[in-house]
């Protein structure tokens, strides 16, 4: 599956993509702000993405102009408690600082609560990691209270991304549009069709182009 909206592409994560994957997340730049810093070896990925619940996880690979950038995800998605937790990184470094990574969140927390119809989603930030906090705090996340230095967790709901979010979504739809396109490449699991059946209904939001 790959969808479009922003000028970014999210390509569903597929095997052949983990040799990608792994060596960027083995760069110091990433490494560092990882609970595992460790450097993963080819079975370590291939043990992660065989390990995946395809139906809790959704994992895509950034495109600009057709050039992967990094790793997007809403995971561990529980239908229970409404709430799943986002991640991103960056795995080329001369994109960092591009607007390219705000628009591939941007896109993605858009897909959590208006397609998912997820309640709150959760990153998990390392301290001290003030790019980072700074970044997600422009999204609408707060730091949850009373936990220890570390890894901490920052929440969002729909009301805290859309009303924090509002100039720059409106910024990007001024320069790309408002319409997202949408390309099923292979049957979909469950947690796939509800994504796709989100995003046509919120038509008036997501304005959907199926190709």
């Amino acid at each position: 599956m790959r969808l479009k909206r922003y000028g970014i592409t999210l390509e569903s994560l597929r095997r052949d993509h983990l040799e990608m994957v792994r060596l960027w997340r083995n760069q110091d730049h990433i490494r560092k702000n990882m609970q595992f810093q460790g450097r993963l070896t080819r079975e370590d990925q291939q043990l992660w993405f065989d390990s995946l619940d395809m139906e809790r996880n959704l994992y895509w690979i950034i495109r600009s102009n057709g050039y992967p950038i990094g790793l997007i995800h809403i995971k561990e998605i529980d239908d229970e408690l409404n709430v799943g937790e986002a991640g991103i990184f960056i795995g080329e470094p001369s994109y960092l600082h591009m607007p390219q990574p705000m628009l591939a969140i941007l896109f993605m927390m858009e897909l959590s609560f208006h397609s998912l119809g997820l309640g709150l989603l959760k990153a998990k930030i390392k301290s001290g990691n003030q790019h980072a906090i700074s970044f997600n705090k422009q999204l609408g996340y707060g730091l949850l209270p009373n936990q220890p230095e570390g890894f901490q967790y920052y929440t969002v709901d729909q009301h805290g991304f859309d009303a924090s979010t509002k100039k720059l979504r409106v910024s990007a739809q001024h320069m790309y549009g408002t319409e997202t396109e949408v390309e099923q490449l292979t049957q979909l699991n469950s947690i796939g069709s509800t994504l796709i059946r989100g995003v046509s209904k919120n038509d008036k939001y997501f304005h959907p182009k199926f190709i």
